[in-house]
């Protein structure tokens, strides 16, 4: 059996001795960076071999023998070795190696390397040796020459070049004391390169996030370039503008390349120097961009050749050569993939993408910069206008003036970049101590656009159609280099905006002004108004309170109105007109319009919960004419809730229940009707806008229709137009639905207040409604045929007299027929009515899920069941009294309201001692239910249809909100209303369906 660790260790040992077996299976191992000057490495034996003495020297790799100093080659032999001659005495082995040649016999010395006697002494560093004649033939001899002024021996000694050093000195020499050596060919004067010291700090970039770069570009060309365009070089100067823009502008440290222009921060004169124009003056922003030199004149009209804004960019490399003029369309301006074409005049542009670093890599390492024109025709001559840049990151000491709002304070440019990897290769020192460039060719900071934006202002007045000086706004960030080898994806903006001179905010800031105050004065109204009908006769907290919620209610109105006629105002002109006499307005009105909608909603949610605070909260009752014309069985609990039951009033004072249940059903289905459904007002204003496809509308695009040849497609959908359209459609909708339901519907097939009017005249019962503590709404349903308990048969037998007219009239005055009234009761009445009313505030029986658990509560509750029934009875008789004229100290009087009165929705009577019924419109009593409140509800889902879409962007999510708030708001209404008519009628909350 092998002991294979034993063996191992035997191999290792022979391997350690260096034992070369003879079959070569064992060989010693030599490193062949060890072998010495006249050996070679053999590939075979893994050995160095010496070379025979005709091959003195290995080659440069090492991997064969070449011909000693005094041997010639001859030829190459089958294995690749070269078979050299040696040269004879007082000859010298060519330059090439192939050819012997005799020397000068002046120049011979003794040398007794090689077995050589005589060899040509070697030429001076300022001589090469001449071997040959310029027809390749052998000279008869060697010989030095002496190179001419201004040219060096070339590195093999075979020819004299002219001396790189610029400019070129006797003999090629750099006098250090005076100069500098420059990239190591150039020899400037120092006094050229005061401001640019050979110092690591002139070499650094820092950039907004801190990192600080020696960079190679700089170093490589900073010092030259500035040397060459004080020499008025217009590449080098165009160069060293490059740079600037490389390092965001900042001038604060000494060897910044943007103090080359810090004594031309103005616009340039015709008789300007060779500096390019990069800064505008100090200050100077108002002006420039407030300047009327543009003459020529745009046009909305999709169609026009004036309706294209030419752009023309000027591009130049890093190192400052012209790389000629482009026009700048929205491809070249967008580091987004995609094809856009030209600018049009008065269409938005937006663009929001995300692209991986890689891309934004690969622009940056052919960094172009540029400079933007405005290309125009004037009277036949192509005339391009400079346009101002406002870099965004342009930091000054702390602080960074061209994110503020005062322009005054802003510093214009006139050169960009989109992406630029030049300035962030960082050097890396040899083993000299020289710098050089890293191996990686990926920047440790990478500088690109991050977000682009082009605002255009119109003129107005007489030169209407022209423009201002447009700006060009433009922040950049940055991606470090392991962002770039990771390949990170980048988000980018692009949008391109037009504003004109408009004083829309102005005219909302002064109509909200007007509005409010007239909003203020008519709550002010309305709250004495509730004083009156309160029964208050001073101002105390209840009414300021009053006073604040009816402002809410008017504020918001005022508010909503306001800004909706200026977006729609907006909107119609923009989209209708050809001649630019209004655009859309900026982010300031955009914003203004925004916080007014939010405010108003905010309020109109305060006026509408209030609303339904109120309508759950009213007192009711409902009184039933009915006299007893049969007598009953049903006996009933004892007063003083004893548990024998007997009957103890007589069975001639009983009527049914059923028909004032059945009006309260009725009353109870109409509290949550609304003049309009909002189900289909939703479903019809989301069919137009999604499915007819009117949501284009809202692309800021200045067509009246979207299908023109025109359209952009990715323009930004604009608030302002959203705004608009949504509330065009939404009250165009309305208004629609509006005329159907109410003019047509309402008016031939039903009528939900005009059916409970009559409803209640056939159940012959009367609504009493009191809203607050002196006012209210009466409907009277007195039956005209004296009762309404009764078969089918006679019934239908009334309805068939009073068609044919042959009984009186319905309504509460003889001869007439207005069933529904206002009324300012006296307050005495009141009194009595609170007083009478007061076991009704008594708990009722807690409702239960099945009829028969009023056996189990019977007992228990008899006293209070007998006290409500009591308190309901003495309640009819003297609302019936008070209405029949019965009552010798509580009487009424019926009339119509005066026209202030009705303007002002304000009773001026004295009711101390006697009511009065107003006439009214046939159904004022709608003010406690939502079909009164009409107004209020629009205006509060308009709102909120419109504060949503504001927020989220979405109209389809605004309907949905919309509808689901509404549907909240009907369940609230509903379980309060129920609840209260239960309470305030005592009709039991199981029989409300």
């Amino acid at each position: 059996m092998v002991d294979f660790p034993a063996l191992g260790l035997f191999v290792a040992v022979l391997l350690n001795f260096q034992q070369v077996d003879t079959a070569g299976e064992v060989l010693s191992r030599q490193d062949a960076g060890k072998c010495k000057r006249n050996e070679v490495f053999n590939t075979i034996s893994l050995q160095c071999i010496p070379c025979e003495e005709q091959h003195g020297l290995a080659s440069v790799d090492g991997a064969s023998c070449v011909c000693a100093p005094h041997y010639k080659m001859v030829k190459w032999d089958g294995a690749g070795t070269p078979v050299c001659e040696r040269c004879a005495e007082n000859h010298i082995v060519t330059l090439d190696g192939l050819d012997c040649v005799p020397c000068n016999f002046t120049n011979l010395q003794i040398n007794n390397n090689y077995n050589e006697s005589k060899i040509c002494s070697p030429c001076s560093a300022s001589e090469i040796r001449v071997e040959r004649s310029l027809n390749g033939t052998l000279n008869s001899f060697a010989y030095c020459l002496q190179c001419a002024p201004n040219f060096i021996p070339s590195p093999d000694k075979t020819e004299c070049t002219r001396c790189p050093i610029i400019p070129s000195f006797e003999n090629c020499t750099c006098p250090l004391i005076s100069h500098e050596l420059v990239n190591k060919i150039y020899c400037i004067p120092r006094t050229y390169l005061l401001d640019f010291p050979d110092d690591r700090s002139t070499y650094t970039v820092e950039y907004s996030s801190g990192v600080k770069v020696d960079s190679t570009f700089l170093r490589n060309n900073l010092r030259l370039a500035a040397y060459q365009c004080k020499l008025k070089n217009h590449s080098a100067c165009q160069a060293v503008a490059n740079m600037c823009v490389m390092v965001m502008f900042r001038d604060g440290y000494r060897g910044s390349p943007c103090n080359f222009f810090r004594d031309a921060k103005h616009i340039p004169t015709s008789e300007a120097g060779h500096l390019p124009w990069i800064f505008y003056g100090d200050g100077d922003a108002q002006t420039v961009l407030s300047k009327k030199k543009i003459m020529s004149t745009y046009s909305l009209d999709s169609s026009s050749k004036n309706n294209i804004v030419n752009l023309t960019a000027a591009k130049f490399a890093p190192t400052g050569q012209l790389l000629g003029l482009a026009p700048a369309t929205l491809d070249l301006l967008s580091l987004c993939s995609g094809s856009w074409g030209p600018i049009r005049f008065g269409a938005h542009f937006k663009q929001d993408c995300v692209v991986p670093a890689n891309m934004i890599f690969s622009v940056g390492q052919a960094a172009t910069f540029y400079e933007l024109y405005l290309q125009y025709w004037d009277k036949g001559e192509s005339v391009l206008y400079a346009l101002p840049v406002l870099v965004l990151n342009l930091k000054d000491g702390t602080r960074y003036p061209n994110k503020e709002a005062d322009k005054l304070g802003w510093q214009l440019v006139r050169r960009f970049f989109l992406s630029e990897a030049v300035s962030g290769l960082r050097n890396k020192p040899d083993s000299e101590g020289n710098p050089d460039i890293e191996e990686t060719k990926i920047p440790v900071v990478l500088q690109y656009a991050k977000s682009l934006s082009l605002r255009i202002k119109v003129q107005s007045g007489i030169d209407i159609g022209k423009v201002y000086p447009p700006l060009l706004i433009i922040e950049y960030a940055e991606l470090s280099g392991e962002q770039l080898k990771n390949n990170v994806m980048v988000p980018l903006h692009v949008d391109i905006s037009f504003e004109s001179e408009n004083k829309l905010a102005h005219a909302i800031e002064v109509s909200i002004i007007v509005l409010s105050v007239v909003s203020i004065v008519w709550a002010g109204i309305q709250t004495l108004s509730y004083s009156r009908r309160a029964g208050k006769v001073g101002v105390d907290h209840a009414s300021l309170f009053r006073l604040v919620l009816l402002a809410c209610g008017r504020l918001s109105d005022s508010f909503f109105v306001t800004v909706a006629g200026a977006a729609t105002h907006t909107f119609l002109f923009y989209k209708g007109q050809s001649v630019p006499h209004m655009l859309l307005p900026g982010p300031y009105e955009e914003y203004l319009i925004s916080t007014y909608v939010i405010v108003a909603f905010s309020l109109k949610f305060v006026e509408v919960a209030c609303m339904i605070w109120h309508q759950i909260s009213i007192d009711i009752f409902l009184m039933d004419w009915e006299r007893p014309r049969a007598s009953g069985n049903l006996p009933r609990p004892q007063v003083n809730g004893s548990s024998s039951l007997h009957n103890t009033v007589p069975e001639s004072h009983k009527v049914s229940i059923w028909r004032t249940y059945f009006v309260a059903n009725e009353w109870n289905e109409i509290q949550t009707v609304r003049k309009t459904s909002l189900s289909l007002q939703l479903l019809v204003v989301m069919l137009c806008l999604k499915v007819f496809g009117w949501e284009k509308w809202t692309l800021a695009v200045p067509d009246s229709s979207f299908l023109s040849p025109g359209f952009t497609g990715l323009s930004p959908s604009n608030l302002i137009c959203r705004f608009a359209l949504a509330i065009l459609v939404y009250l165009g909708v309305y208004v629609l639905q509006w005329l159907f339901l109410v003019g047509l519907y309402e008016r031939f097939f039903k009528n939900f207040i005009q059916d409970f009017v009559d409803v209640c005249s056939m159940a012959n019962v009367s609504v009493f409604i009191l809203a607050l503590e002196n006012f209210g709404y009466y409907v009277h349903g007195r039956s005209v045929h004296g009762f309404a308990d009764t078969d089918m048969q006679t019934m239908l037998g009334q309805l068939q007299r009073e068609e044919d007219d042959l009984v009186g009239h319905r309504g509460l005055l003889p001869s007439t027929e207005q069933q529904t009234f206002q009324m300012m009761i006296p307050s005495q009445l009141r009194a009595c009515y609170r007083k009478v009313m007061a076991p009704l505030t008594l708990s009722i029986a807690p409702s239960s899920k099945r009829l028969s658990s009023i056996t189990a509560q019977r007992k228990p509750l008899g006293t209070t069941v007998d006290r409500s029934v009591q308190a309901y009875h003495s309640m009819n008789k003297l609302l019936a009294a008070f209405l029949e004229h019965a009552l010798k100290d509580l009487d009424y009087e019926v009339r119509s309201k005066l026209f202030l009165e009705s303007v002002l929705d304000m009773e001026f009577a004295q009711t101390q001692d006697k009511g009065v019924l107003y006439i009214d419109n046939g159904h004022s009593f709608d003010a406690v239910l939502f079909y009164g409140n009409e107004w209020t509800l629009l205006t509060f889902d308009l709102m909120l249809f419109t504060f949503i879409d504001l927020m989220c962007n979405n109209y389809l999510l605004a309907a949905i909100i919309t509808g689901l708030v509404a549907e909240a708001l009907v369940f609230t209404r509903k379980v309060g209303g129920r609840k209260n008519l239960a309470k305030k009628t005592l009709i039991d909350e199981r029989f409300l369906i």
